[in-house]
């Protein structure tokens, strides 16, 4: 290999990032912030939902009596414009312009519909279906039945023609998950701080409580996750 190429490779740091987990403990102590942050969130949360319910309430309070106002103000409008209308209809208008403002009125044609469900039986039996509009969406818990849970599903015939459909594919993948025990979570450990014991259960994926080492040192924490790895797959 010539020297320009052995320049170019990036070297290898011998130290890793202090950024990387580098034992059980630590993620245990990662788990434990990552609870208190989500509680921390929560409770910003619930709090801020709070100012909203009052400020709300404030300003139903405070705008009450001007929408009262207003409404009372539209109604005086509107009776005199109904009481006066011959007036400005004998002058060929429906409208008035005034220093502060204009009204008059206008011809409008609404559609009004008394009983919806009524009215769309009616069109379909009646041969008017196109006006009646319908929204066409994919059912995907349906598909998911399908094809995921055929061979529980009524529809597990379906599932070899269903794969078929180029738009439509069945991915399987390991995807990363994680639980966060709160129950001993009064804050966010700091580090250094004393851990419970490592629990078989947790790497077997039956207890919430996130995996911690061995206070006795780190290797034997791994070695008893790997037991327990290994029987939860035998």
């Amino acid at each position: 290999m010539s020297q320009e190429a052995e320049l170019s490779r990036p070297a290898r740091s011998a130290k890793r990032s202090p950024e990387e987990l580098h034992s059980w403990k630590q993620v245990n102590q990662r788990l434990a912030s990552l609870g208190e942050a989500e509680r921390q969130i929560r409770s910003l949360t619930d709090e801020f939902r709070q100012k909203v319910a009052v400020l709300k309430q404030e300003w139903l309070e405070a705008s009450h009596p001007l929408v009262c106002e207003m409404e009372k103000l539209k109604s005086q409008l509107e009776r005199f414009y109904w009481a006066h209308r011959e007036e400005m209809l004998a002058c060929g208008r429906k409208s008035v312009n005034l220093a502060f403002g204009r009204l008059g009125s206008r011809h409008m044609r609404r559609v009004v519909v008394l009983d919806a469900t009524a009215a769309t039986q009616w069109l379909r039996e009646n041969g008017f279906k196109r006006y009646l509009r319908t929204r066409t969406v994919l059912d995907r818990e349906a598909l998911r039945s399908a094809l995921i849970c055929a061979k529980r599903s009524a529809t597990a015939a379906d599932a070899s023609d269903l794969v078929s459909c180029p738009d439509i594919r069945l991915q399987e993948a390991d995807e990363f998950w994680y639980q966060v025990d709160e129950s001993p979570i009064d804050r966010a450990p700091l580090p250094g701080a004393r851990l419970q014991p490592f629990s078989v259960h947790s790497a077997a994926g039956t207890d919430p409580h996130p995996v911690a080492s061995d206070p006795r040192g780190e290797e034997p924490a791994l070695e008893l996750f790997a037991s327990a790895v290994a029987n939860n797959h035998a």
